[in-house]
């Protein structure tokens, strides 16, 4: 293919990727209006109320989800959360990584919409288990780097085999088992 058509082929991609950048990174008036959600929305930002809810429930009601939040909160990584718009997804929480610039780095967090307010959380701590394992390995710059880190830390996930080479941890898988049991036991109260 002559070098044009290459770029011509790249250029949706770009642009698509630009518009989710620039979507998700656009606060709302919503979230600038709310003093609860300061700290939060410079590591994890998103422009949907739900999750900014759920966000808000899993901070107070699971000791677990907190410290991800925190550990989030002390590094480089900046996580932008959205909610796929149809019910049917091939996984319910998906990471991916997005780009490295100005000393940060940027990861997108893909989830199914789910009715189940808890479950909801706890799948929402998993992906922000996965943001922390980047958050702790520096050189995950791109997403060669993240497949290489996954590779070494992780396993290919058997519940995604219609998507590309998908990854999970046991960490991760243990952070959403816990955050369930906390946000179960802090219901029944």
């Amino acid at each position: 293919m002559p070098p044009f058509h290459r770029r011509a082929a790249r250029a949706p991609r770009t642009l698509f990727l630009a518009f989710l950048l620039f979507l998700v990174a656009t606060p709302s008036i919503a979230n600038a209006a709310d003093p609860s959600w300061d700290g939060l929305r410079g590591h994890i930002r998103t422009t949907d109320d739900r999750l900014r809810r759920l966000l808000d429930v899993g901070m107070r009601s699971s000791p677990t989800f907190r410290a991800l939040v925190h550990r989030l909160l002390e590094s480089d990584v900046v996580v932008y959360l959205w909610c796929n718009s149809t019910k049917a997804a091939a996984v319910d929480g998906r990471l991916t990584f997005l780009s490295a610039a100005g000393g940060l780095r940027y990861v997108v967090v893909q989830l199914a919409r789910l009715q189940p307010r808890e479950r909801q959380i706890a799948i929402i701590a998993h992906e922000l288990q996965h943001a922390v394992e980047i958050a702790n390995a520096p050189d995950v710059i791109d997403a060669e780097s993240l497949g290489r880190e996954y590779r070494r830390i992780g396993y290919i996930s058997s519940f995604a085999l219609s998507i590309k080479q998908t990854f999970d941890t046991s960490a991760a898988v243990e952070a959403g088992e816990t955050v369930l049991r906390e946000m179960t036991a802090a219901s029944e109260y």
